[in-house]
């Protein structure tokens, strides 16, 4: 081998570490993120423990609703639905108007500018808000 390939290893390493420079880092959303963006993009239907186990990958879908009530001073719907089984039920969650899903965009805006991952476009968020019509409230 020559003796140069010590030398040339160490410009490809800069090269290559400069050129990585340029290509901006984004963070992963973090669990809570993704199972907020969830829950928002299920609209008038709700969602289940099991939506945010099987879409998410997320398990103790409730702790994920409970914690946004808590931290929100919001009140979701609960819907008790059998399972398809006839076994046992599960609840249904949904929003309990528009103002709700209001305050959960700008939690989620707020955490993602402070936690350095991607946010909601303007797009998502107005497709957001289209799932809820401005009179919907819960009954």
């Amino acid at each position: 081998m020559p003796k140069n390939t010590h030398s040339e290893a160490g410009i490809i390493e800069q090269v290559s570490t400069k050129a990585n420079a340029a290509i901006p880092i984004t963070k992963p959303a973090p669990k809570k993120h993704r199972a907020r963006c969830f829950m928002m993009r299920t609209g008038v239907e709700g969602w289940t423990e099991n939506d945010i186990l099987r879409y998410c990958r997320l398990s103790s879908g409730r702790n994920y609703a409970t914690e946004l009530e808590r931290r929100l001073d919001i009140q979701l719907e609960r819907i008790d639905e059998k399972n398809t089984d006839g076994i046992g039920s599960h609840l249904r969650y949904r929003f309990s108007c528009s103002a709700d899903v209001m305050l959960v965009i700008q939690l989620v805006s707020r955490n993602a500018a402070t936690g350095g991952y991607r946010g909601l476009s303007q797009a998502e968020i107005s497709d957001i808000l289209s799932l809820y019509p401005d009179a919907f409230t819960a009954a």
